[in-house]
């Protein structure tokens, strides 16, 4: 990687080069000097920034948030979800880790998405998939006799303990909902 490539990868991925340093565990002066072209780009580094480029905008950020205090400001865990619409209401658990989300509720719906955390709003922003099984009708008045899916997307305060969303659908109907933080992920 030439020091042009290192600047443009640095720019696209809005990685500041004390935030490589911290990332890679270098000097600043380390990265500048690879910035400057005084120093070759070591190959396990070159490798790390393609890795970073290749995951999905939650991961990413929780990564540099990792590299800036040690930690992300989001509060991953499990979320209890309690949701109603035209047909019904129903109940979900979701656990949020590290920019993904995925969850179940009674009814045998599977949850599978990513957040994107704003350190500025201080909002997550939540994009859902949301698999529901053959013959279950969801609160939305649909039921087919196979499984399908629809795309969801919210807002959420991740650093209050309960909260109201307005959860928008790939179908154009709004589903209500409220949410309650229930605990930390299990330490590896």
């Amino acid at each position: 990687m030439m020091s042009r490539e290192l600047k443009s990868a640095l720019a696209d991925l809005a990685i500041s080069q004390v935030d490589l340093a911290r990332l890679v565990s270098v000097t600043p002066r380390a990265v500048a000097m690879w910035v400057a072209g005084d120093r070759e780009v070591p190959g396990p580094v070159e490798s790390y920034l393609r890795l970073v480029a290749s995951l999905p905008a939650g991961q990413r950020q929780a990564e540099l948030a990792r590299a800036r205090d040690g930690r992300t400001a989001m509060r991953d865990g499990m979320y209890g979800v309690d949701y109603a619409a035209s047909h019904g209401s129903g109940m979900a658990c979701l656990i949020f880790d590290t920019g993904r989300v995925f969850g179940a509720d009674p009814a045998g719906g599977k949850y599978d998405g990513e957040y994107v955390y704003d350190e500025i709003s201080g909002m997550a922003d939540l994009h859902l998939k949301v698999t529901m099984p053959a013959n279950v009708p969801s609160v939305l008045g649909i039921q087919n006799p196979y499984e399908w899916s629809i795309d969801v997307q919210t807002k959420l305060n991740p650093k209050a303990d309960q909260g109201s969303l307005q959860v928008a659908t790939s179908l154009g109907r709004q589903i209500s909902a409220t949410y309650r933080y229930l605990r930390a992920l299990p330490d590896s």
